[in-house]
């Protein structure tokens, strides 16, 4: 399924580029038209501020999984030392006791989701730490794609590629490194 999807992007990339090239007016048909592609996996991995975005936002997700996981155990200690007093208890003090066990283990549950469920704050934060990140990636793929006149640059990452076909020569990964590594912001 991933790779009929990944294939389908990649003849749709490729014609919307014959769209494109078709829709150029006569004096400009004749001008070649122009692709490079980066590996954003490459630059993610090699640029330090994607680095340092990574080290953050891991910084923040093990933060919630040690309160989840504290969470969590306390929760187990506290239904242990129940199940170890319950049979002293009163039918009053025991339903009580339970309900509150129940609330606790949902209090978790609320966290749970708070934090890693769908639209949880783990997007949100991850959102927030990289789009700085992505913004000056893009800024230098423009920048590279105007000095090197390229028409269209595509992404090429080794988990999903979106090209069926390319030239070493129109990679220009290395020079989106270069220009981020020397910070010409």
């Amino acid at each position: 399924m991933k790779k009929r999807t990944i294939l389908i992007s990649g003849i749709i990339s490729l014609a919307i580029a014959l769209l494109l090239n078709v829709a150029i007016d006569q004096d400009a048909y004749s001008q070649e038209l122009r692709f490079g592609f980066v590996n954003s996996g490459n630059i993610m991995v090699q640029f330090e501020d994607a680095q340092e975005a990574q080290r953050q936002f891991e910084r923040i997700v093990v933060g919630w999984e040690n309160e989840l996981r504290e969470r969590i155990q306390e929760l187990q200690e506290q239904y242990d030392d129940f199940q170890a007093r319950q049979g002293m208890m009163t039918e009053q003090a025991r339903i009580e006791e339970q309900q509150r066990l129940v609330e606790k283990e949902q209090e978790i549950n609320q966290f749970r989701m708070e934090k890693f469920g769908q639209g949880g704050e783990i997007v949100n934060e991850q959102e927030r730490i990289f789009r700085p990140v992505r913004e000056k990636i893009l800024d230098a793929i423009e920048v590279i794609a105007q000095q090197e006149n390229l028409n269209f640059v595509l992404d090429k990452t080794e988990d999903v590629p979106v090209l069926l076909y390319a030239e070493r020569r129109f990679d220009i990964t290395f020079k989106v490194l270069d220009y981020l590594k020397r910070g010409n912001d």
